[in-house]
């Protein structure tokens, strides 16, 4: 069995934990519009407590009537204050200044100084300020209430937020693993159809009846349907084969016997001969229907070996290459330095090339003629490329059909048949036939991927 590996993209895109990451966006999103309004609204009732109290002790020092009173009252309770929790302050007109901390004036503000030997809360204060009409009075109470309540939320944002979403993500990515396994056998069978093999079937295991089981059994379904009917059409091939085996062979033996009583004066030896060309050509197209058929129908294509592109090019290209030579044309190959192996059955690798090279033959209109093989970044390319007028790009996709030929082509030799059958021994070895513009002329490619 295939084991898929599941990369950080895939996770990602796996639709449960895109859920996943929704509902962790979502209780995130609502965590912190719930504890952040708890926090706003207990800062807001410590901020009005601190302001109540800093007023409660305004009005306490401010009945004070003359300056030494009031002087005498703040030392005493800026002796009894921490000034990093608060601090009392009186500057007096005549500059003498009683509490536990020192100040200055900036901008019309009071900035709060620690006094030597002495540290300020880090905090900072919320300040109440007084003009009286001897001096200044301040009382001032540290923020660090405050503080120690925004990091007592951010704490419990946190330790409240954090385990659900690693929760939330770990379960999200196991379900995604196993959904995506799932998905990725269930692709596997579909490519296992779409390359001919009408056998292949999901296999759900012990998963219950969910979404994926659904599709799966779907698949499987259309794959038995599919290929019930290609059976039932291979079978209706097979009698048809069957049934006019015998009536070909008789027409050939009886045009046989016709030839044999003709003799050159004869006026009948003509059309005898021709009898016997259409004839064997009647053979030849059935015989290409049934491979093409069976090719991509998914039949066994007998042996699949390690074999050497590169070897069968050129052996092809020695084959060709006396016809070629009659023919005025001259037919030369380019090939890979060393072997290039890939997994295939020799004998249609060589049909295809011996295709591809009669194809050049006829329609090349003359010109030279190119076998090669070659190595890119993805694929393994064997190619054959001629330079006469090659093909329309609206007709390429068209040539691969089973019968069909170009209008221009219709009075030279053939059946339409011979780049339909390299396109199904390409699609039975898991290549594609490529056909582009070699400028001019046509180069018709077969790429196979790199193993």
């Amino acid at each position: 069995m295939t084991v898929t590996r599941l990369t950080l993209p895939k996770l990602v895109r796996s639709t449960p934990v895109r859920i996943a990451l929704l509902l962790v966006l979502l209780f995130a999103a609502v965590n912190l519009v719930t504890l952040g309004g708890a926090y706003l609204t207990l800062k807001a009732q410590a901020e009005a407590s601190i302001r109540a109290d800093l007023s409660a002790e305004m009005a306490g020092l401010d009945i004070s009537a003359t300056p030494g009173a009031l002087r005498t009252l703040v030392e005493a309770r800026a002796r009894a204050a921490d000034p990093k929790e608060r601090v009392y302050l009186f500057v007096g007109d005549d500059g003498r200044r009683a509490g536990n901390a020192n100040a200055r004036m900036s901008d019309g503000q009071v900035i709060l100084r620690a006094r030597e030997g002495e540290r300020l809360s880090d905090a900072g204060y919320m300040k109440e300020v007084r003009r009286l009409s001897s001096g200044i009075l301040v009382v001032a109470q540290s923020m660090q209430r405050l503080e120690d309540l925004r990091g007592t939320f951010l704490a419990l944002l946190a330790f409240s937020l954090l385990p659900t979403v690693i929760l939330s993500l770990g379960l999200g990515t196991l379900i995604a693993r196993r959904s995506a396994r799932r998905v990725a056998r269930i692709e596997a069978t579909l490519r296992r159809i779409a390359a001919g093999d009408l056998s292949a079937r999901y296999d759900p295991g012990r998963a219950g009846d969910d979404d994926l089981t659904r599709i799966g059994k779907g698949v499987n379904h259309m794959a038995a349907r599919q290929e019930a009917a290609t059976e039932a059409l291979r079978q209706v091939t097979s009698d048809i084969a069957h049934d006019l085996r015998t009536p070909l062979q008789r027409i050939a033996v009886l045009l046989d016997e016709l030839q044999s009583k003709t003799g050159e004066g004869d006026p009948r030896a003509p059309l005898a001969d021709r009898a016997r060309e259409e004839a064997d050509r009647a053979v030849r197209v059935f015989q290409s229907l049934l491979e093409i058929a069976q090719l991509e129908g998914g039949g066994k294509i007998g042996d699949m070996t390690r074999v050497d592109l590169s070897g069968i090019a050129a052996e092809m290209a020695e084959l060709y290459e006396p016809a070629a030579e009659e023919a005025g044309i001259r037919l030369s190959t380019n090939l890979s330095d060393g072997p290039v192996e890939i997994e295939g059955n020799r004998a249609l690798l060589g049909q295809a090339v011996a295709n591809l090279i009669e194809n050049a033959l006829r329609h090349g209109d003359g010109s030279d003629i190119t076998v090669a093989v070659a190595r890119d970044q993805a694929a393994l390319v064997l190619s054959v490329a001629d330079r006469g007028v090659g093909i329309p790009e609206d007709e390429r996709a068209l040539v691969t059909r089973r019968l069909y030929r170009l209008e221009r082509s219709r009075t030279t030799p053939g059946n339409g048949l011979g780049l339909a059958l390299v396109a199904a021994i390409a699609q039975s070895h898991g290549a594609t036939l490529e056909l582009s513009d070699n400028a001019p002329g046509l180069k018709a490619s077969l790429r196979f991927a790199k193993a």
